[in-house]
């Protein structure tokens, strides 16, 4: 028999059991719970700074690829390529930029819904954007294809909308593993998107259909928290929305995490705590303690650090619990110290070139502003300079883009050591510019010729001398302008005159540049529309053949008649065209109707066309003149191809094989302007011209000197050596043809002939028989 005592105290051991039971379920009961919310909460938290993260990478990288696409947008040739519909030279430079800032897809989308740079099949869902484009959308998610990118879209002027220039970064799986890296939890990240049929999908794939319920009341333009049962268990699911160009089909963030996986940690925790309170109350009480101070209290200091980081500190935790917490805190301080190191790293990459490292043109805009504010309050001025070199693309085309780009980091290097204390940036391509605080024109003076004369040297690169020389715009503040916009564009006007007034020079900005400019701007626009408009027409001037006595040829010039200004002088419209490329179908047009009202003329009577050097380089140029030949049935040997000597200073090589190609056809070749560069001579050995056309420089004062009348004699003799025929251009009376005529040269032409005609007039000049002296012209 169990004695008494024995009873109660087995009694009051079981109550004492039973309720230590008890307190122990419902403590277990309630510290699960307590765990659940937190790690809920926690893990709520860490979605949130995964948002935060997204968000700035997301905004770091719209600011690289913004920079990036301005860059490209504002490169000259690159602007004159799209301009012309040179889709070779756009793509070219396209994949130059995307291959060196390391970008998945850059393209150009024209104001026409045309796409370069893409294949074909992306190509059409890139072309979508063209009508969001129109409404000003310029950044967000699209549709490339069958993948999401994050794109941004800067317009293309010249200097009209000619289209827009779109970078984007794709944003699959491989960029959300980025997103997870840089995240307290491994959280899955994707990005979905409503289809044409109204169903969520992630990369191609439907989303679960858990997801798909609770994504649809949002209507794609809510955040939110969800918590969702999926297969995989209870998910915590934080949904973002982002900017996108289609509103009907709006794209979201999705980040996702199983609450089991939070909650794993605690598992042994969890077991121990149930282990200790079977020892008694004292052992809970003390579990209890220690599981309150070794789980709740980090958590809490986790927690408040994924506060602080969301709100954009650098925040660092120091937890000593020699577990998985402390663990997960230095997981968190690594990850916080990597988020601060990309952040240093892109935003010197948002405000720096990355060829040279000098700033770019977002940060010379903000350092423009300051001085701005820091001189003006002192009193003193501020000047901007505008550089860029003369001729880059040349050393481009004949060294290589990597000669190039050496080529721009020497001259970085040399800038910095000129300008001293100066402020110097790289603006793209080869622009450079210079800020300098000054108490007058005196500094600025003295840096631009400082920087003239050293430039004005070659530079040793990559084994070879360079040689490089720059043209400089100054605009000084505050007389030019009290802001960064009006400063540069003001800088870049007096870059312009600069280079207009013969390069390698600079020059201050002045207050009729700007309404210079705005004619200009204007003159382009109605360039344009005349070439749509078919608003130009070819004069023809006769050229007189001194040994028959008759006019053999007519050279074919070109004249827009303005439908407000009347006849507009090549000399004013060439030079535009030729800036912006639109000589290339000026030119082409010439050939045409040129060969096709000379096929109307009695054999052998020759047309002279006049071939621009930048037209001479393009690769259509062999196609045109033979579809015009055919086309119009005139024999090659009665048309004549006038060049002058500065084709051959881009590529001499190629050039050469250009000229050889016309030969073949049976074209004439004529050298214009012969005797006004630097190597006619070497040039003449080179190729074995038809003719050359002794310039009117030399005819205009050819009575006034012997020296003028040796040169001549010199050409003639040179020219009957070596088997060509030599024009005199701009005689004017009948005493310089008298000696023209006495120095053996072989063909005349200018005004004691005849002006430049119509076409419908030049039938009345081939009665022309007589020599001039005797007034036939």
């Amino acid at each position: 028999m169990i004695p008494r005592f024995t009873l109660l105290r087995t009694r009051l051991t079981l109550a004492f059991a039973g309720m230590f039971a008890v307190v122990l379920f419902v403590a277990g009961l309630t510290l699960q719970v307590a765990i659940s919310r937190t790690a809920e909460k926690s893990v709520a938290h860490d979605l949130s700074g995964g948002v935060v993260v997204f968000d700035r990478l997301w905004t770091l990288r719209s600011d690289q690829l913004r920079q990036a696409a301005a860059m490209l947008a504002q490169d000259y040739g690159f602007r004159a390529a799209a301009a012309t519909g040179d889709t070779a030279t756009t793509e070219s430079a396209l994949h130059n930029l995307r291959k060196r800032i390391g970008i998945p897809a850059a393209f150009l989308l024209t104001v026409d819904g045309q796409v370069v740079g893409l294949n074909a099949t992306d190509a059409r869902s890139a072309a979508l954007l063209s009508d969001r484009l129109d409404d000003g959308k310029s950044e967000g998610i699209v549709q490339i294809g069958d993948a999401l990118y994050q794109a941004v879209a800067t317009p293309v002027r010249a200097p009209t909308l000619i289209g827009w220039a779109v970078f984007a970064v794709r944003l699959d799986g491989r960029a959300m593993q980025s997103l997870t890296k840089l995240s307290a939890i491994p959280f899955d990240a994707s990005v979905v998107r409503r289809d044409a049929h109204g169903l969520w999908r992630s990369g191609g794939a439907a989303v679960v259909p858990e997801l798909a319920a609770a994504l649809t009341p949002l209507d794609g333009r809510r955040s939110a928290t969800l918590a969702l049962d999926t297969a995989r268990g209870r998910t915590l699911t934080r949904v973002e929305p982002l900017a996108g160009f289609d509103p009907a089909r709006p794209a979201l963030l999705v980040l996702q995490y199983p609450l089991d996986a939070a909650l794993a940690v605690y598992r042994p925790l969890e077991y121990l705590l149930w282990g200790i309170g079977l020892i008694g109350l004292a052992a809970v009480a003390l579990g209890t303690a220690r599981l309150s101070k070794s789980i709740t209290r980090p958590i809490a200091v986790l927690d408040n650090a994924v506060r602080r980081l969301e709100s954009g500190d650098a925040v660092q935790v120091e937890i000593r619990s020699g577990d998985e917490i402390e663990r997960l805190a230095g997981s968190f301080n690594r990850m916080v110290a990597a988020i601060g190191e990309r952040e240093r790293k892109i935003s010197h990459l948002a405000f720096h070139d990355p060829l040279t490292g000098l700033p770019n043109r977002a940060l010379l805009r903000t350092q423009v502003d300051e001085l701005l504010r820091r001189s003006l309050h002192q009193g003193r001025e501020v000047a901007v300079f505008a550089l860029d070199l003369d001729d880059f693309k040349g050393i481009n085309d004949s060294l290589g883009h990597l000669v190039g780009d050496a080529v721009l980091t020497r001259l970085a290097a040399i800038m910095t050591e000129v300008a001293g204390n100066a402020f110097v940036a790289r603006l793209g391509g080869d622009e450079f510019s210079i800020l300098l605080e000054c108490g007058g024109r005196q500094a600025p003076e003295a840096l631009a010729r400082a920087l003239l004369d050293r430039l004005s040297r070659p530079i040793e690169v990559e084994g070879h001398s360079v040689p490089v020389g720059t043209s400089i715009g100054i605009a000084m503040a505050p007389g030019d302008g009290s802001d960064s916009s009006t400063l540069l564009k003001n800088a870049d006007l007096a870059l312009y005159r600069a280079k207009a007034e013969g390069r390698a020079t600079f020059r201050y900005f002045e207050a009729g540049m700007d309404a210079a400019a705005r004619a200009r701007r204007v003159l382009e626009a109605d360039l344009r529309q005349a070439l749509q408009e078919g608003a130009f027409e070819l004069h023809y001037q006769p050229l007189f053949d001194l040994s028959s006595n008759r006019v053999t040829a007519f050279e074919a010039l070109v004249r827009w008649r303005h439908p407000v200004r009347g006849l507009v002088s090549p000399i004013e419209f060439i030079p535009v065209a030729e800036e912006t490329g639109l000589i290339v179908p000026l030119g082409e047009w010439v050939i045409r109707q040129a060969t096709r009202e000379a096929a109307t003329w009695p054999a052998p009577v020759r047309i002279a066309v006049n071939v621009s050097p930048i037209q001479f380089g393009s690769p259509g140029l062999l196609a045109t003149l033979v579809d015009a030949l055919a086309r119009s049935g005139l024999e090659p040997g009665r048309l004549e191809v006038e060049i002058t000597e500065s084709i051959f200073l881009a590529d001499s090589g190629t050039t050469l094989a250009t000229l050889h190609s016309l030969r073949s056809l049976g074209v004439r070749i004529a050298l214009d302007d012969f005797g006004t560069g630097f190597s006619s001579l070497s040039y003449l050995r080179s190729f074995p011209f038809d003719k050359i056309k002794i310039d009117r420089s030399f005819i205009t004062d050819l009575l006034k000197g012997h020296e003028n009348i040796a040169i001549v004699r010199a050409i003639t003799h040179l020219a009957r050596a070596m088997g060509m025929e030599t024009t005199a251009e701009g005689v004017e009376d009948p005493e310089q043809l008298a000696a023209l005529r006495l120095e053996g040269c072989t063909n005349v032409q200018g005004f004691l002939f005849s002006r430049p005609v119509p076409a419908s007039q030049v039938i009345g000049l081939f009665e022309m028989s007589q020599a001039p002296e005797r007034k036939v012209a």
